[in-house]
């Protein structure tokens, strides 16, 4: 397995290292975004999905994402009520919005190859539930930009578009029902959903940026260390008091919650007019460092 991790930091090397020497150039993420989760990812759904085991039961994995997003937001809120509006928006929106796409998919692959796209894409299904509603719901709210109202529209246009989510909400509903895909399809989404994991982890390199904004990194150690701090409680107070038996539900909400910050909350900050996008930029860099960490000694010891 940490040979298999391995090849995944350096496939993330390899992205930072294109873009230092031109190869590509960070606007080029935005075209490997678009490729990864609208054609390579969700191949890696149906595939993983089509004939899996799946039960009812998972829902639990969804309920727990929607009200970890839920208390965690107001938890992190709460200790920088001393700052601006725009800031405590910032901190909002960052908190419990979750790379699970992008990053997690592909390291999920490699270290759960059975089971984990499963339990990690029910999760998504709340996780996707907080990133296009609650946090935008936050990042409106606090907004000091004038003619800003709540969209509900957009917020059910962002879910309807994921293709990732609605992928997974069809295939899940073809396994309930019992009903497969021919194998000559699945054969086909298998050879395009091999390409997930390298590209995304390109892509991640590609999105890496060591630039660090002195102004706000006393904001970013403190949101860190909120972030990773009640993601560890309560990852871990759900695997000793969670009352399921399989175990699998409880791994996977604690590791989730160590997740990155999800990207979705740059376009976000720019839509709303937030000043404090260098913020978001630094601390979404410095989260995606600190979770290839956490996973990789994860793995090394306990998986």
């Amino acid at each position: 397995m940490t040979g298999k991790f391995v090849i995944i930091v350096l496939l993330i090397i390899l992205g930072y290292v294109l873009k230092r020497i031109n190869i590509l150039k960070e606007e080029d993420s935005q075209v490997l975004a678009k490729l990864v989760l609208n054609v390579t990812l969700p191949a890696l759904v149906i595939v993983n999905l089509n004939k899996a085991d799946l039960d009812i039961s998972l829902s639990v994995l969804l309920l727990m994402m929607i009200i970890y997003g839920v208390i965690a937001k107001i938890i992190a809120i709460s200790f920088f009520l001393k700052y601006d509006n725009e800031m405590r928006g910032t901190i909002g929106m960052m908190m419990a919005s979750l790379n699970i796409g992008l990053f997690a998919y592909p390291l999920v692959q490699a270290i759960w190859p059975k089971v984990g796209m499963i339990y990690f894409g029910m999760a998504d299904i709340g996780g996707a539930i907080i990133m296009f509603g609650v946090t935008y719901f936050v990042g409106n709210y606090f907004s000091n930009a004038e003619g800003n109202t709540f969209n509900v529209k957009f917020l059910l246009l962002n879910l309807v578009r994921s293709i990732p989510l609605m992928t997974y909400l069809i295939m899940f509903g073809l396994n309930m029902s019992k009903l497969h895909l021919p194998d000559a399809m699945i054969r086909f989404f298998d050879v395009v959903s091999q390409a997930n994991m390298p590209l995304s982890m390109i892509l991640l390199g590609l999105m890496l940026n060591f630039r660090v904004e002195r102004k706000f990194l006393p904001v970013a150690l403190k949101y860190l260390a909120i972030h990773y701090g009640f993601g560890l409680v309560a990852g871990l107070l759900v695997y000793f008091f969670l009352p399921v038996s399989d175990q699998m539900i409880k791994t996977t909400l604690m590791v989730i919650w160590l997740l990155p910050i999800g990207v979705a909350v740059i376009p976000y900050s720019i839509q709303l007019r937030y000043r404090t996008l260098p913020l978001i930029g630094m601390t979404t860099n410095m989260t995606i460092i600190i979770s290839i960490f956490i996973l990789y000694f994860y793995q090394m010891f306990f998986v």
